[in-house]
């Protein structure tokens, strides 16, 4: 689960939240062989999987204050592991 918020191109502040837990089928410890493929469903949880106004009336103010707890930095997409022309190359 996780809450995102960013600012549009037009400087408006968005807020995302969501929310997913993984649900693992039968799986036979004895049987099957090293190396297989176990079956995994991803099921969003009931609350906590909206955007902005969806989230409640306050979602401009948990926005803000998520948004306020790490500034933005010019390095943060470097960080992420986000690459950009020759920068990403070195």
């Amino acid at each position: 689960m996780g809450i995102i918020t960013y600012a549009d191109i037009f400087g408006d502040l968005h807020l995302v939240e969501f929310c997913h837990r993984a649900q693992f089928g039968p799986i036979d410890w004895e049987g099957v062989p090293a190396g297989q493929p176990l079956r995994i469903r991803g099921i969003a949880c009931e609350t906590h999987n909206c955007e902005d106004n969806e989230c409640g009336s306050d979602w401009q103010a948990r926005a803000t204050a998520v948004a306020s707890r790490r500034p933005e930095r010019s390095d943060m997409r470097r960080e992420a592991g986000i690459g950009a022309g020759a920068a990403a190359q070195r």
